[in-house]
C-alpha cells in the first residue's frame, strides 16, 4: 500500500501528464503543485513508484509518465465522482425537454458528452430486429400539433411530434394510425418501413386525400427508429490528440470507426450495472491497445438495454469522464423507465 506522500506525488504526476502530455519531473511538482517535500524526496518517491510499476521513464526526458498499471490504480483508488454545477445545469436542460423523442435525447446526450470531454462518444441502443411494433397511438397537443406514440413489445417507446398541414384533420391522422395498427402490429421494427411502402401506402391513398405528407412523416419516424443501433459523436476529436500524430495509429483508429462489429463488443463490457473503465489492452477493441473505454449501461425496457461510452487515449481525464458517463447514463435510463410507465 502506498503512503499518503506517495499517493499525493503519484496523483499529481498523473493529473499533470493528462493535462500536458509531457513527462513530469520533480521541479514541476514542486513549483506547480507546491508539494511540501524536497526535490530529493520527490525523486526518491518517483523512483519507488517506477519500481512498483505505476510510473515509467521516457527515453527523451528524466521525467516520468503513468504506466497502464498506474492508470488502473489511479482509476480504482483516486478518482472522485464530481461534476461542476454549471455542467449539471447544462445537462438538465437537455434531459428536462420531454417534447423530443427518446432517440433524439439519446443522440443529443452522446453529442454533448463528446463536446464536454473533447473525446469520442458512442451510444449502443437495443437492436431493433428484436423488437416488434405493439401499438401506435395519436395524442393531440393542440388544434395543429400532434404526437404519434410508437410502442414495441419490449417496452420501448418513441414519439414523433409534428404540425398538421391545413389540409389535414385529426380524423385523417387517426385513420392513418388505425390502418397501421391493423396491418403492422407484430412486425419487427426494422421491417416496418418496407411494409409501410408496400402494404400501407396504397390503402392510405384510398382513404386520405393528399396523404403523402402524413405517410412521409410516419416513414421518417420508423426509419429513424430502426436505423443502426450504433451512434458516434466527436470522431474528429481523436484527430487532435497528440497520440495520433503517428500515421499508422491514426489509420488503425479510422479503420476501427468503420468496423461496427467491433463496437458491438462494448455490450460485453456493460453487462453489469455501473461505470466500467477498460484501459489499454483491457479494451474490447482489438488492435487499439493505446486507448481507454469508459462505458455504462442504461435500461431501455424490462429486458432491453443500451450503453453509452467515451473512447480516448489512455491519457484521458478519467475523473471528469467517469463522472459524466455515470451521470448521463443514469438520466437516460430514468427517462426510458419514466416513458415506459
Amino acid at each position: 500500500m502506498l503512503t499518503n506522500r506517495q499517493l499525493t506525488i503519484f496523483k499529481s504526476i498523473v493529473e499533470e501528464f493528462i493535462s500536458t502530455n509531457e513527462p513530469v519531473g520533480s521541479k514541476t511538482l514542486m513549483e506547480k503543485y507546491q508539494l511540501p517535500y524536497s526535490s530529493a524526496t520527490i525523486r526518491n518517491e518517483m523512483s519507488f513508484l517506477e519500481e512498483y510499476g505505476y510510473l515509467e521513464k521516457t527515453h527523451t526526458s528524466s521525467g516520468r509518465i503513468p504506466s497502464i498499471e498506474g492508470y488502473r490504480f489511479y482509476v480504482d483508488h483516486l478518482v472522485e465522482n464530481r461534476i461542476e454545477d454549471k455542467v449539471k445545469m447544462q445537462l438538465q436542460t437537455l434531459f428536462q425537454d420531454r417534447h423530443r423523442s427518446l432517440h433524439d435525447i439519446v443522440q443529443d446526450s452522446c453529442k454533448m458528452l463528446s463536446e464536454l470531454t473533447n473525446l469520442t462518444s458512442i451510444v449502443l441502443g437495443p437492436d431493433s430486429s428484436y423488437e416488434c411494433l405493439q401499438r401506435m397511438a395519436v395524442v393531440p397537443l393542440s388544434n395543429t400539433n400532434v404526437t404519434v406514440i410508437i410502442v414495441t413489445d419490449k417496452g420501448h417507446v418513441e414519439n414523433k411530434t409534428f404540425t398538421l398541414e391545413k389540409d389535414y384533420t385529426m380524423d385523417d391522422l387517426t385513420s392513418c394510425v388505425n390502418v397501421m395498427n391493423e396491418l403492422l402490429v407484430g412486425t419487427p421494427i426494422n421491417e416496418v418501413a418496407y411494409r409501410l411502402e408496400q402494404e400501407v401506402k396504397p390503402i392510405l391513398a384510398s382513404r386520405v386525400h393528399e396523404h403523402e405528407v402524413l405517410f412521409n412523416a410516419f416513414l421518417e419516424a420508423f426509419i429513424k427508429f430502426a436505423k443502426s443501433n450504433i451512434y458516434f459523436s466527436g470522431k474528429e476529436n481523436m484527430l487532435y490528440q497528440p497520440e495520433y500524430n503517428d500515421v499508422n495509429k491514426l489509420r488503425q483508429l479510422v479503420s476501427a470507426f468503420e468496423n461496427l462489429t467491433m463496437w458491438n463488443n462494448l455490450e460485453t463490457v456493460t453487462e453489469n450495472e455501473g461505470v466500467v473503465v477498460k484501459i489499454g489492452n483491457e479494451s474490447p477493441l482489438s488492435g487499439l491497445s493505446d486507448v481507454s473505454v469508459i462505458s455504462a449501461p442504461f435500461k431501455t425496457g424490462k429486458t432491453t438495454h443500451g450503453s453509452i461510452a467515451v473512447i480516448g487515449p489512455t491519457r484521458m481525464p478519467y475523473e471528469k469522464v467517469v463522472s459524466l458517463v455515470e451521470y448521463i447514463s443514469k438520466n437516460i435510463e430514468e427517462i426510458f423507465m419514466e416513458n415506459e410507465e
